[in-house]
């Protein structure tokens, strides 16, 4: 009901987070979250990490379909991603293949995060013109598999809190090597 057809997704979270509880079924809001942004002008990187998600999967097709429309594209694939070594492998191909950053994780260690970062321009705050980043962020207990989706029951948030983007922010920046681990405060 919070996620009505026709109503940005973006809209409905700038009003207020959105707690996901989808028990043995899809994760529609999630994929519906990834199609906005990729079809989205305003929006100019999508940052994901990928446990298993499977040999077929929409959200890897939204984030290789991202990248060829020229968004900024960064996926942490986890290789050691049990039953889905190949899958990944595959996927991690066929993004780098049109021009997406893939970062294979940290060495020693399994990636097991579920996060989804978007960056948006948009409108400066109170009218005042110009543009602003929004980070938006989905956290979540569930692989982005659509079949383990309908096996499991897990819990996904919406956000666009200012610390909480941060924090996955800076996880995302520790992943990518491209920052040390830092204290998070969410």
């Amino acid at each position: 009901k919070r996620l009505p057809p026709g109503v940005s997704i973006f809209d409905s979270l700038r009003q207020r987070d959105l707690l996901l509880h989808h028990p043995f079924e899809s994760f529609d809001p999630v994929v519906q979250f990834l199609r906005e942004a990729v079809n989205d002008p305003e929006v100019l990187a999508i940052k994901q990490t990928i446990y298993r998600t499977g040999a077929k999967s929409v959200l890897m097709e939204l984030l290789i379909e991202a990248a060829r429309r020229g968004k900024e594209v960064m996926c942490v694939v986890e290789l050691k991603a049990r039953f889905d070594e190949e899958a990944n492998i595959n996927w991690a191909e066929r993004l780098e293949s049109v021009g997406a950053q893939v970062v294979y994780g940290i060495v020693g260690l399994k990636t097991h995060a579920k996060m989804l970062m978007v960056v948006r321009r948009e409108e400066g705050e109170g009218g005042k013109g110009g543009s602003a980043l929004r980070r938006y962020v989905h956290l979540g207990t569930g692989n982005y598999h659509p079949r383990t989706a309908k096996l499991y029951t897990d819990f996904g948030l919406l956000s666009c809190n200012e610390g909480l983007c941060a924090d996955v922010n800076e996880v995302f920046k520790q992943l990518t090597g491209l920052g040390k681990a830092s204290k998070l405060n969410h």
